[in-house]
């Protein structure tokens, strides 16, 4: 999932030999944000005043969220507050997104996901697919091997906590150059933050779009949002591991001991399944069934699909799901989610989603977004779906290199959403072409969590990571507008 949970990059501690960057950037942050804010403010824009005050707090907002003069989740904590003062809205209406439904999705899924972590689970599943006979010994499977690992549980479980887990038993299987260990590292960092395009849990950025897009007329769903998600990142998948083979070609490798490292990694000498295993398993099956199969059921027809999507809603199935967690007890007698560890999940996140859906109804509600998109409809004259949702998906994953990937939803999907209204086209491949690109920045350890924990390894150099990344930024900017282009037009949805 991407900052990360989900969350690949929220809250993240910057490396130490970027102590110098790092630090500026904020300070810049901190005397640019009131500046704009104020320039923006007193600006004699052609506005009406409440259109006009949130063009202000929005200038001031992109400069925290870029600079992260503020922690990112507490300038979204703060976006309600700036607008009920500032007279945008009243506080009901300023506050209501902050307990929008699909935040309780991330919530039930932060919940599994940290009882995955507490009992082994994810390792336990990392270490047992990448020790398959098929893979062992042969180098250009086992990186493949790594990569589909890092993919599948970052459909569901954070991109950042997958990468920690896997890189140290990847790191265990080289033998040779660093050289040849940077290729295999940059891939599966990639392929974690890949992997959370496949799923609305997957990556903020997912669900924003979803929300955004289904308060915009066109319903996402679980099931709707995977037709589209998992195709790309299969493709995205596909684009690194061919580029990666090309450019940083695997070496052999001595194997590990699959038994051992097991019992090692899950923390459970005896290499059997706890109760606490079973029980974080169970609640995961739980959820998963209920995110897919009423959106299964409602694809085919069926009055029955239709009944349970209204009823068990995602965030609905995220929470009833994460509930067993704390109703049953594991090996040494206590809860398999006692809530001193519950509460540690990124409530961040949930603050991130809750301020970025305040400013993005707003600008709605208001018609800024309507007057930016008119105003860039007339200064680019692009009109055309397609060119609009190229130059849309490329200046995302750039942007994200510098900017939190669920910031950048929030700050990008309101908008480009309107600038399709604008142009009288369909807003759902711009729109989805954000939401998707967005987890795509390749180039900078600052841009995602995987990117700098490879990066932290010493295995990868910077220069290896921006040339690597430059050109995959672009590959998979295309290939995502490529296979909207093929897939949209073909489930029917323009």
């Amino acid at each position: 999932m991407s900052p990360s949970a989900p969350a690949s990059d929220v809250g993240r501690k910057p490396l130490a030999d970027d102590d110098g960057p790092s630090t500026l950037r904020p300070r810049i942050g901190q005397v640019l944000a009131p500046l704009v804010f104020l320039g923006v403010w007193f600006a004699p824009l052609d506005l009406e005043p409440q259109p006009h005050r949130l063009a202000a707090i929005f200038g001031a907002v992109v400069i925290l969220w870029v600079t992260e003069a503020l922690p990112i989740a507490a300038t979204a904590l703060l976006i309600a507050p700036a607008m009920v003062a500032a007279g945008v809205c009243d506080a009901d209406t300023a506050f209501a997104p902050y307990a929008d439904p699909l935040l309780f999705l991330f919530i039930g899924g932060f919940f599994i996901a940290r009882a995955m972590a507490r009992h082994g689970l994810d390792r336990r599943i990392a270490n047992g697919l990448v020790s398959l006979p098929i893979v062992r010994g042969r180098p250009s499977r086992v990186r493949l091997a790594f990569m589909l690992t890092g993919a599948a549980l970052s459909m569901w479980i954070s991109n950042t906590a997958t990468t920690a887990i896997l890189v140290p038993i990847l790191l265990g299987t080289f033998a040779g150059s660093s050289e040849r260990r940077s290729g295999s590292l940059l891939a599966v960092a990639y392929a974690c933050s890949i992997g959370g395009l496949g799923t609305m849990v997957g990556s903020p950025p997912n669900g924003i779009t979803a929300r955004l897009l289904t308060a915009a007329g066109h319903p996402f769903d679980f099931v709707r949002w995977m037709m589209i998600g998992v195709p790309v990142a299969l493709g995205c998948l596909v684009l690194v591991y061919v580029f990666s083979n090309r450019v940083l070609p695997a070496i052999p490798a001595p194997p590990p001991e699959p038994e051992d490292e097991v019992a090692s990694i899950a923390g459970n000498p005896g290499g059997g399944w706890t109760r606490g295993e079973r029980v974080v398993l169970a609640a995961f099956g739980l959820a998963v069934a209920g995110w897919m199969v009423p959106g299964i059921l409602k694809s085919a027809g069926s009055e029955l699909g239709a009944a349970l999507s209204s009823a068990l809603p995602g965030g609905v199935v995220a929470i009833l799901a994460a509930s067993v967690l704390f109703l049953f007890r594991d090996d040494r007698g206590e809860l398999v989610l006692p809530w001193k560890e519950a509460n540690r999940i990124d409530w961040g996140i949930v603050m991130l989603f809750g301020g970025g859906l305040s400013l993005g109804v707003q600008m709605a509600d208001t018609g800024l977004a309507d007057e930016v998109a008119r105003a860039f409809v007339r200064s680019t004259g692009i009109t055309d779906l397609w060119a609009l949702t190229i130059l849309i998906a490329v200046a995302t994953i750039f942007f994200t290199e510098v900017c939190s990937n669920t910031a950048s939803a929030n700050i990008l999907v309101p908008i480009v959403i309107a600038i399709a209204n604008e142009a009288g086209v369909s807003p759902i491949p711009p729109a989805l072409a954000v939401g998707l690109a967005a987890s795509c920045a390749f180039m900078l350890p600052i841009a995602t969590g995987p990117n700098a924990i490879v990066y932290g390894s010493g295995q990868v150099t910077l220069p290896e990571m921006m040339k690597f990344g430059f050109w995959l930024n672009l590959g998979a900017g295309l290939l995502i507008v490529l296979l909207l282009w093929l897939l949209l037009p073909l489930y029917g949805w323009i």
